[in-house]
């Protein structure tokens, strides 16, 4: 029997792009969940339409119990080879969920299928240097996140509300200097919801 199963679906901020490998939150869960199988299926670049390819192979032969779902950041970008639009979107994640929901584990947790946990994407630091795509932007597909969870009645974790509630407090301090992806301090900030939700779920 397989320990029990987690994969981190996602982009760069779930790869843990321009951080020390022990930042990124999959390898923090590792350390704290040591005895469950803790696997890192970020990928730069990525948006749900790469999702949507990869998903067998990364995500539904491992047969995991959970699979955290965390996309967008580049789902919406200003930049063309990037950018999906919202309504790709919401369709690439509605598919990825039902795949994830269908798979089997056959152990007791979640009535043997796995379960997906959303992330939203968080917000950007606007600035005219690198303009890859802006907070308001941001919100229009982190609100799409939260709207699906809805639908198929699924954990979420709101992290584009919870960080932009910072936004007067040193904001930049948890981004790199690109002011997309997550600073040591970003991972800080976002590990322990992360770590409560599954926790919770787990118990």
């Amino acid at each position: 029997m397989n320990p029990f199963t987690i994969v981190a679906f996602g982009d760069s901020l779930t790869y843990g792009y321009g951080v020390l490998d022990h930042i990124a939150f999959p390898a923090c869960l590792k350390k704290d969940f040591p005895k469950w199988r803790i696997i890192n299926k970020g990928v730069n670049g990525n948006t749900t339409r790469e999702a949507m390819e990869r998903i067998k192979k990364d995500v539904l032969l491992f047969n995991p119990q959970i699979v955290t779902i965390f996309f967008g950041s580049n789902d919406c970008a200003l930049v063309e080879d990037y950018y999906r639009p919202l309504i790709e979107y919401e369709k690439n994640l509605r598919s990825i969920t039902e795949l994830v929901l269908s798979s089997q584990h056959g152990t007791e947790f979640h009535n043997g299928t796995a379960l997906p946990i959303f992330i939203t994407p968080p917000p950007v630091v606007d600035t005219d240097f690198f303009p890859f795509t802006t907070s308001d932007r941001v919100q229009l597909y982190a609100d799409s996140v939260k709207k699906i969870a809805a639908e198929y009645n699924c954990p979420v974790i709101d992290f584009f509300s919870a960080l932009w509630a910072k936004k007067e407090e040193a904001f930049e301090d948890f981004f790199q200097f690109d002011g997309i992806h997550l600073s040591n301090a970003g991972y800080a900030f976002l590990y322990p919801m992360i770590h409560d939700k599954i926790a919770d779920l787990t118990k």
